[in-house]
């Protein structure tokens, strides 16, 4: 009776920006404090004992002993948690070997464990540890974890003074807004942050290891035609979160910053909402602008480009194309061009666009992406469109060729996607006034109900 009691001071009722857990560690029974000592705790390979001198605030503290480098959990008892909601967890530490958290919410993944924290390492005075931990299912059968792990005496890991509490829910977040950035480095500005985001998928990639085993998934994800609205998921292959071309995907994950490649990682949650999806068009853009933060992970076409550099040992299998705007590289990540392109044979590529070791790839998903040509193909009514003059400093003249009668939208962007002007015309041809805008590159789109293309202006003062 006395630790039931005592439990119901420990573990508080759930709710938004409610405390969950409060433990002092000042109530033992059984030579275990009161509150802790879950099912998911680990049995073997780890012992705990009370404190009574040095400690952090009290009478007692918890002492973990794990003498080995395999990681053992003590949680504690279960509690409630609420799908989405994001968990703080404060705690003191001292003492010698590494400690982590984690949350055991019988998700669907990870055999129902979150992933953990990064290993804090401690010291012999008293450090605050404070971590952000996501709940994905809603459960009152939850276990919050102290990971540790290579303690030693004399005091080996010395913790005090947790606290668990709600911080709310997930931030629901566009893949444009995770990608849009103005920063010259190209960080999102939800960095290092949990985000909940939706879209459909548009590639998938499997890499394996030395001994030819799988070891990464890669899935990107697309939630709208255009710059930024592309991001990749890199997840382990081990996870099995498995989704396919076309499918309706919801994750909630943590956005990183990759050797400049914005990813989601650490997945949280992955949830295949519908199959069978129509995918966003493919954006028409010209090879010279592949290379942009703007068009990271997102699914273009490039038309009319000829070979200039066909695959070898020196570009790992690589080539380029060039539609006269510039070299984009087309690599072999997901599909290798077969038959390999020669120099001079002109294509229409369509692929996602990977960034790795410095350089944009356009990457092409199957053999359909490949289109071989001998003279310049058509792929739309809007391939006929053109501008001049470009460069200009003051007026551009956009003649819509056999697009002209349709139904034509288009959106003047600068290089960082902000922007500058919109429209809706019929007219064979439209004005651009570009008068006020200062000199660089800016993007022209223009679309119709069936295909959207990018094309490069030139504004010179």
């Amino acid at each position: 009776m006395k630790k039931t009691l005592l439990l119901a001071t420990v573990l508080l009722a759930a709710g938004a920006n409610a405390q969950l857990v409060e433990s002092g560690f000042e109530d033992w029974t059984d030579g275990a404090p009161n509150g802790w000592g879950g099912s998911r705790s680990h049995t073997t390979g780890i012992s705990v004992e009370q404190v009574t001198e040095n400690v952090h605030g009290g009478s007692s503290a918890l002492r973990i002993i794990v003498p080995g480098s395999d990681h053992r959990r003590y949680t504690t008892q279960p509690v409630t948690v609420e799908a989405g909601v994001e968990y703080t967890v404060t705690f003191w530490v001292r003492g010698a070997g590494q400690i982590r958290v984690g949350l055991f919410d019988d998700r669907a993944s990870g055999s129902g464990f979150s992933p953990y924290t990064p290993y804090t390492t401690a010291s012999n005075t008293w450090t605050q540890v404070t971590e952000t931990i996501t709940a994905v299912n809603s459960t009152s059968s939850a276990e919050f974890i102290l990971s540790c792990r290579s303690t030693t005496a004399p005091d080996h890991l010395v913790v005090d003074d947790v606290t668990i509490t709600s911080s709310g829910g997930i931030t629901e977040v566009s893949i444009h807004d995770i990608q849009f950035t103005t920063n010259p480095n190209g960080d999102s500005p939800y960095v290092d942050q949990v985000v909940s985001t939706s879209g459909i998928v548009t590639a998938t990639y499997i890499t394996f290891n030395d001994d030819n085993e799988p070891q990464y998934r890669y899935t990107y994800l697309q939630d709208g035609t255009g710059p930024w609205n592309g991001i990749v998921i890199f997840d382990y292959y081990n996870n099995n979160n498995v989704a396919n071309i076309g499918d309706a995907l919801t994750v909630i994950a943590e956005v990183d910053e990759f050797n400049g490649l914005t990813e989601l990682t650490g997945i949280q949650s992955f949830t295949v909402t519908a199959t069978g999806q129509p995918l966003p068009a493919p954006l028409v853009v010209e090879t010279g602008d592949l290379a942009s933060e703007a068009l990271e992970s997102v699914l273009v076409q490039v038309v009319n480009a000829t070979c200039t550099e066909a695959p070898g040992g020196a570009n790992f299998g690589k080539y380029k194309v060039n539609d006269g705007s510039g070299d984009a590289v087309v690599g072999k990540v997901i599909y290798t061009t077969t038959p390999e392109p020669t120099v001079g044979q002109v294509l229409n590529v369509t692929g996602v666009v990977s960034f790795a070791f410095g350089e944009y790839n356009l990457q092409p998903r199957f053999a359909e992406d490949v289109e071989f040509a001998t003279a310049v193909a058509e792929v739309g009514a809007l391939s006929t469109a053109t501008l001049f003059p470009n460069p200009a400093a003051d007026v551009v003249t956009v003649d819509l060729g056999a697009a002209a009668g349709q139904q034509v939208s288009y959106r003047l962007t600068d290089m960082v996607g902000r922007t500058i002007a919109t429209g809706l015309v019929s007219d064979a041809r439209f004005m651009l006034n570009v008068t006020d805008l200062s000199a660089g590159r800016y993007h022209l789109e223009l679309r119709t109900e069936q295909l959207a293309r990018t094309v490069a202006v030139q504004v010179v003062r």
